[in-house]
């Protein structure tokens, strides 16, 4: 977080210069963009070659990410999770970091769509059928809590059921209701969740992603370049997403 706000401190509206003629409403939105936070990327010693197309220049180091592709890409990314939406197609959403578990999980909520906010299961995606088994397993054991079905058991092993169904609502509390692939996996910052990421391309299950410009593209049908990394700059995303959701 430290860093990301760092790198954000150093990227002003005076280090993206359009070529082209802006219309007013343009350079608002800019200007908005790169307040947020959402034009700072990486340093370029941890830049990915792959994720140039995506940077304006270099600020002191710092890239400075393009936010005219930015804002298309994200109206882009929108249009398809709108297409599934629509379709009842579900959508699962994943972030584990501090910075954006909040934003992950009650955009999630707001629209039904499954989530991850913790640690990514190895074989969510490439072992479903045994991931699904357990989600079941976690599902009947709270029924059967809520009906009093474990009121059978002693005290000690009531405990024990109850240390399990927590343990298990951590890793399932979001994919409830994933009885099939996923239509599309929504990831913020891919970079973070590599395992998921190689699933999801393996299954060929479409990626949208939050990245930066340390990250790698391929594989990615929705890219969205921007600071992935900071609360204020995944506020302003979300919300554009959610603006054209509506």
């Amino acid at each position: 977080m430290k860093m990301a706000e760092s790198a954000q401190s150093q990227v002003s509206d005076q280090d993206i210069q359009p070529v082209q003629t802006l219309s007013p409403e343009q350079t608002a939105l800019f200007r908005e963009m790169i307040a947020a936070g959402v034009a700072a990327g990486r340093k370029k010693s941890k830049a990915n070659p792959k994720m140039d197309e995506y940077v304006f220049t270099y600020a002191r180091s710092v890239a400075v990410i393009d936010v005219e592709q930015t804002a298309a890409l994200i109206d882009t990314a929108a249009a398809f999770m709108k297409s599934l939406m629509t379709e009842k197609r579900p959508i699962l959403v994943l972030g584990s970091q501090p910075t954006a578990r909040d934003f992950v999980q009650a955009f999630a909520e707001k629209h039904g769509l499954l989530s991850i906010t913790t640690r990514w299961l190895g074989g969510t995606f490439t072992n479903f059928k045994t991931i699904s088994q357990r989600i079941e397993y976690f599902k009947k054991l709270k029924a059967d809590r809520a009906s009093g079905a474990l009121d059978k058991y002693t005290k000690k092993e009531r405990v024990d059921f109850d240390r399990l169904i927590k343990n298990l609502d951590s890793s399932f509390s979001g994919v409830e209701d994933m009885t099939s692939l996923p239509a599309a996996l929504f990831v913020v910052d891919p970079g973070a969740h590599d395992i998921a990421v190689r699933e999801a391309r393996r299954m060929k299950v479409p990626i949208v992603a939050i990245m930066s410009n340390d990250a790698d593209p391929r594989g990615i049908a929705y890219p969205i370049p921007a600071n992935d990394n900071a609360r204020s700059s995944l506020s302003w995303i979300f919300a554009r997403l959610e603006s054209r959701l509506s």
